[in-house]
């Protein structure tokens, strides 16, 4: 924290001050060419991520069933039920869609404190621009916003170590992000923090035993209570200060860093995910694909031993991984995701219903077995690393490792790839309008409105009429 001499007596500047008083200098400006090319493909990639998860029509009538024409007041369109909401509801469920597909990037802080998904944020700024009718630069400044204060967060909070979601510091970030797009002023801006840790954090239940569908639904329920916060302060509500550094503030409950801004964020550092699952699944897929032109029929597989570092175990390798009953237990199980990769190449529809009868799969998944390299543990978060040892019925083995996965900044995916990603979900079966969102992407700074990007994101997904209360 920072003191100030004021009239001759010692004046603390408080935590939730002092990130108020740094937003203004968060924005696009100080970006060189390269660092806003990168914010770019940030866009680009989670854009893909989106599209990918309206391909969820079982989900997108939930989001049908929750939509509703409010009596007063704006609303605002909820992506693929073409059905307005008010914004507390169309912001929830799209900020689920930045998440559902398991495509959203990774950032790891580099003193080992926490992490986080950035681009979960621009599903919520895309919602906001259309709801603030945003032109396309304020749209990129933010979603730098978003990224810069989602890994800075990350870098000073480790919510896990203390039975917290790593999305529980998003309650903060995401008030500041609206908060500074809805106009608030730093005292204002001040008071959302404070307002938004007394509306609670989120425990870390979503991801312990049975992994239910809420695993996609935690930044969201954040950001929601995010806007409450911004709502509030606006209206001249005041939280209490010390909200993080208090005798009961928030720094008394999760494990942090000295300073927070140092080290300041680098978005180069950021993990794009090539397959749709875990992040901690991605290295393992990547070695299981190594090995499908090796292998014979899978029944001739005996075991399947895993060696990774303990972060990777206790959230993608726990008794629960080996039944998992939902998408998200599906993609977040070390065990499914390798034996569908030894199979297949990994797709979006692997984490339905699709599999969860597939003897074949079921049988391979009863073979593996994942187990910790003290190594591999040390080297963490540098590396994401992981061995694979593979034993056919005839004795025999194959083995393979690698130290980060397809997509991380030591094996990045180029531009090419990232638009392939993005035609690969998008839904309307138009290439020529998939060049257009492309091309649009990558001269964001020069556009004047984002409807390019939104209009496609509004149209209804799914057939029938609505079902309210079904």
């Amino acid at each position: 924290m920072l003191i100030q001499s004021v009239k001759g007596r010692r004046a603390l500047i408080l935590l939730e001050q002092t990130i108020s008083e740094r937003l203004a200098n968060i924005t696009i400006e100080s970006l060189d060419e390269g660092q806003l090319h990168t914010l770019k493909r940030h866009v680009l990639d989670s854009y893909a991520g989106i599209c990918a998860s309206l391909k969820d029509t079982a989900m997108l009538r939930q989001f049908e069933r929750l939509t509703f024409k409010p009596g007063s007041g704006p609303s605002i369109d909820v992506w693929g039920v073409q059905k307005p909401a008010s914004i507390d509801n169309a912001l929830f469920m799209n900020a689920i869609l930045a998440r559902r597909s398991d495509l959203v990037n990774t950032y790891f802080s580099p003193n080992s404190m926490g992490g986080g998904h950035p681009s979960d944020s621009v599903a919520l700024v895309l919602t906001l621009a259309d709801w603030l009718a945003m032109d396309s630069r304020s749209f990129l400044n933010s979603t730098y916003l978003a990224f810069y204060l989602s890994a800075a967060f990350s870098t000073f909070y480790d919510p896990e170590s203390a039975n917290y979601d790593h999305d529980a510091m998003a309650t903060f970030h995401t008030a500041l992000v609206i908060g500074r797009a809805m106009g608030l002023s730093k005292e204002q801006l001040t008071e959302a923090q404070r307002i938004a840790g007394m509306l609670g954090l989120d425990i870390n239940q979503a991801a312990q035993g049975n992994v239910t569908e809420w695993k996609h639904c935690t930044y969201a329920s954040c950001a929601l209570r995010g806007l409450q916060a911004v709502r509030m302060a606006r209206a001249g509500f005041h939280g209490p200060p010390e909200i993080y550094e208090g005798e009961a503030g928030i720094n008394q409950f999760l494990p942090h860093a000295d300073a927070f801004f140092h080290p300041p964020p680098d978005l180069q550092k950021i993990i794009y995910k090539r397959w749709p699952g875990l992040v901690f699944c991605q290295t393992p897929i990547d070695l299981a694909r190594k090995f499908t032109d090796k292998l014979p029929d899978p029944k001739a597989i005996a075991s399947v031993d895993i060696y990774t570092y303990a972060v990777a175990i206790r959230n993608g390798a726990i008794l629960s991984s080996y039944h998992p009953g939902s998408r998200a237990g599906r993609s977040h199980s070390i065990p499914y995701c390798v034996s569908l990769a030894l199979l297949k190449p990994v797709e979006y529809e692997d984490f339905g219903e699709a599999h969860v009868h597939n003897v074949v799969l079921n049988d391979l998944m009863a073979k593996v077995k994942v187990f910790e390299d003290p190594r591999m543990t040390r080297d963490y978060p540098a590396k994401t690393s992981c061995r694979m040892t593979i034993t056919l019925a005839d004795g025999s083995t194959i083995r393979a490792s690698r130290d980060y996965p397809r997509g991380d900044p030591q094996d990045p995916l180029s531009d090419l790839e990232l638009e392939s990603k993005l035609r690969k979900y998008f839904l309307s079966g138009d290439d020529a309008e998939a060049d257009r969102v492309i091309d649009f992407l990558w001269r964001l700074e020069e556009q004047r409105h984002l409807d390019v990007l939104l209009a496609p994101l509004k149209r209804r997904r799914i057939r029938g009429a609505e079902q309210s209360g079904k």
